[in-house]
C-alpha cells in the first residue's frame, strides 16, 4: 500500500513538472520570440583620399662614422647591415682610418671610425681580394677575451 501511495505521488510530481514546463505546447499558447536587433548603421566616409605616390619613401641615410664597441673588430663592423653588410670589405674601413688604426687586428674601444660611402665596385672587389690575402689574426697564447653574445 505504501508503494502505491509513493508511486502515485511520484507520477503526480512528474505530471505537474511536465505541465509547468511544457504547458505552452500543450495548451496552445505560442511563445513570443524577441525581435532581432536592427542591423548596424553603415557609416559613410566623406573625406578626400590621400594622393597615391609613385615614389617609395627614401631610405634612411647610412652612417658615415662608427664608434668601436667592446669586442668589435673590422670584420664584424663591416658585416653590420648599416655599414656594408659584407665582412670582406673591412679593408675599406682600414684604409680610411690608417691614422687611427695601426694594426687592423687591434682596435680600441671608443675609437670613432670613418666609414667611406660611394665606393666603386672595382674598389670593393680589390678590398675583398686584399681581405682574403691578409693573414688571419691569432690571439697570443694565454690571452683571455670574453665577448658576451649581442
Amino acid at each position: 500500500m505504501k508503494r502505491l501511495i509513493y508511486g502515485l505521488a511520484a507520477i503526480a510530481v512528474v505530471v505537474a513538472l511536465g505541465m509547468m514546463s511544457g504547458c505552452s505546447a500543450i495548451c496552445g499558447v505560442e511563445e513570443t520570440k524577441p525581435a532581432p536587433p536592427p542591423p548596424p548603421k553603415v557609416k559613410k566616409w566623406t573625406g578626400v583620399p590621400a594622393p597615391v605616390t609613385t615614389k617609395p619613401a627614401p631610405a634612411p641615410a647610412l652612417p658615415t662614422t662608427y664608434t668601436v664597441e667592446k669586442c668589435d673588430d673590422l670584420w664584424s663592423i663591416s658585416a653590420k647591415p648599416q655599414i656594408y653588410n659584407d665582412p670582406w670589405l673591412w679593408p675599406l674601413i682600414w684604409d680610411a682610418n690608417k691614422a687611427k688604426i695601426k694594426d687592423p687586428n687591434k682596435i680600441k674601444e671608443g675609437t670613432v671610425l670613418t666609414i667611406p660611402r660611394g665606393v666603386s665596385d672595382a674598389a670593393k672587389a680589390a678590398a675583398r681580394e686584399r681581405a682574403k690575402k691578409f693573414p688571419k689574426y691569432i690571439p697570443p697564447k694565454g690571452a683571455k677575451r670574453y665577448c658576451p653574445p649581442k
